[in-house]
């Protein structure tokens, strides 16, 4: 297949081109810079060079006319402007798929959203694909309303899309990092008294990319959770980094939650006078403040044959190995 992958250079995009060109694919990867794409030069591999922020994408006009499949990872999950996240991850939807239909009349387009444009859990059930949407954060609302530009804006030619990950864990990744290095420094931060119980779905990027593969290669046109069967509290999280960093000691410093949102607030004020790389942001406290970001995968397990293979005590294990080799820790 022919295979255009959005947000290339990113975490999940970078595992995902790698794992389709193993496979023998033709990979299209846009990126904005390819000198921050690290994935070695292929014969089978292009890199495109663009953005979704235009209405007009040029670069669209390189790719091959038998295109078969685009991949739409990009996208960002933090953002000090709220703004930002409607413009990239809405809007760039829209743009991304206005441009497409111009070119192609028909296109397997597969969007990777997020659990969060679905939101938490409101009792102590996971979240199925029947469950109705009630996200609680604006990167949530972004993502669910990429979700609906994309049915509005494609043409009925267009074979869709959606899968919607947990927390994803595993090697390159930056954004889980911060909690091995908060387990390594021993203070754990809790927001909330009770954030030790709070239950968490996960899925190891390699994982994900099995069941963007099967969605791809199945021709799949509906919505998948790809998660673990696997719950865990945020307290199991960290005593199993904690076991693998061989760590022998860890002090709990559970915060109020209204002390949480000031500090959100605080740290907002600072960004405009001090732009910082901190990721505690007020658009996040919503997420904090949930207890249940749990999500039953089992709809892949049944119509993709999804099997699980990193459960969380793996799915460290070669996270660890990974940030180790680079130093990141």
């Amino acid at each position: 297949m022919k295979i255009l992958v959005t947000g290339a250079s990113g975490f999940v995009g970078g595992h995902l081109i790698e794992r389709l060109l193993k496979d023998g694919h033709d990979v299209f990867a846009l990126v904005r810079n390819p000198k921050k794409l690290a994935i070695p030069a292929h014969e089978r591999l292009q890199v495109v060079k663009g953005d979704l922020d235009q209405d007009n994408l040029s670069w669209v006009e390189t790719l091959p006319a038998d295109l078969n499949t685009c991949v739409h990872t990009a996208g960002i999950v933090h953002a000090y402007r709220t703004d930002e996240f409607y413009r990239v991850n809405t809007e760039g939807t829209r743009n991304l798929v206005n441009n497409l239909k111009k070119k192609y009349t028909s296109l397997h387009f597969v969007l990777i959203s997020s659990l969060a444009a679905a939101g938490p859990s409101a009792g102590t059930e996971k979240r199925n694909e029947n469950d109705m949407d009630l996200p609680v954060s604006i990167y949530g609302r972004s993502k669910k309303q990429a979700e609906e530009v994309l049915k509005e804006a494609a043409p009925k030619t267009f074979d869709l899309a959606v899968i919607r990950p947990p927390m994803v864990i595993g090697p390159r990744d930056a954004a889980v990092l911060d909690i091995f290095k908060m387990v390594q420094s021993g203070v754990i931060l809790l927001p909330g008294f009770g954030s030790k119980e709070k239950l968490y779905s996960f899925v190891c990027v390699f994982d994900l990319v099995n069941t963007i593969v099967k969605v791809i290669e199945e021709k799949k046109t509906t919505v998948y959770y790809s998660s673990h069967p696997q719950v865990v509290t945020f307290n199991e999280l960290i005593l199993e980094i904690k076991k693998q960093l061989k760590k022998n000691w860890l002090i709990y410093l559970p915060m109020p939650l209204f002390l949480v949102k000031l500090l959100t607030i605080i740290l907002d004020f600072i960004y405009k006078l001090f732009p910082h790389p901190l990721r505690l942001t007020p658009d996040k406290y919503h997420e904090f403040a949930a207890t249940n970001w749990t999500c039953d995968g089992a709809k892949t397990e049944k119509e993709l044959g999804q099997v699980y293979n990193y459960d969380i005590e793996r799915t460290i294990t070669v996270t660890l190995i990974d940030y180790k080799s680079r130093n990141w820790i």
